[in-house]
């Protein structure tokens, strides 16, 4: 194995949270979902297939996928209804201690983001935990019509990556 590359996987003891997954070299390209669905190391979801041709066709040598909320859910409706501050926590943790200075990020949560009050605010408190890391982000092709970044999913693994100002994103909230 390539000792530049290190296999990540982070999830709670009850397996109810995934904090991180993915495949960690000398330049990743990390991700930022709403929540974990059903992936894992060795049983990838067509998201995480599609978020590796995007990282490979981008000229990155690995990817990582963070969340906005660490709950798995196969559908963001399923979701808690109110937040759970620990897990919150936990994941900003996990978050922190998986970007570096000058990563570059693609906001890839679409228009879930709504699903739930509380998302929208995890979302601040994490980028206010990361702003001082000089990072670059980017969304995939251009946002949907309500403004947010388009999830990987439903588009072609080579559309474009387009300049993403986070910090515009939250302030017009």
């Amino acid at each position: 194995m390539d000792e530049t590359i290190e296999h990540l996987y982070i999830n709670s003891k009850d397996n109810k949270c995934r904090f991180v997954l993915g495949i960690k070299g000398k330049n990743p390209l990390i991700f930022f979902g709403i929540n974990p669905s059903t992936a894992e190391p060795e049983k990838p979801d067509k998201t995480i297939k599609k978020i590796a041709k995007i990282a490979k066709k981008n000229n990155y040598d690995s990817w990582i996928m963070l969340n906005i909320y660490p709950q798995r859910a196969t559908d963001p409706n399923d979701l808690d209804k109110t937040i759970d501050e620990a897990i919150h926590k936990e994941n900003i943790e996990a978050i922190k201690s998986n970007i570096n200075v000058n990563s570059t990020i693609v906001a890839a949560w679409g228009n879930s983001i709504k699903k739930r009050p509380y998302l929208f605010n995890c979302l601040v408190n994490i980028v206010n935990a990361i702003n001082n890391k000089n990072l670059t982000w980017y969304s995939i092709g251009k946002l949907s019509m309500k403004k947010n970044p388009k999830h990987p999913l439903y588009l072609l693994f080579d559309t474009k990556l387009e300049s993403f100002n986070i910090g515009a994103y939250i302030n017009r909230r």
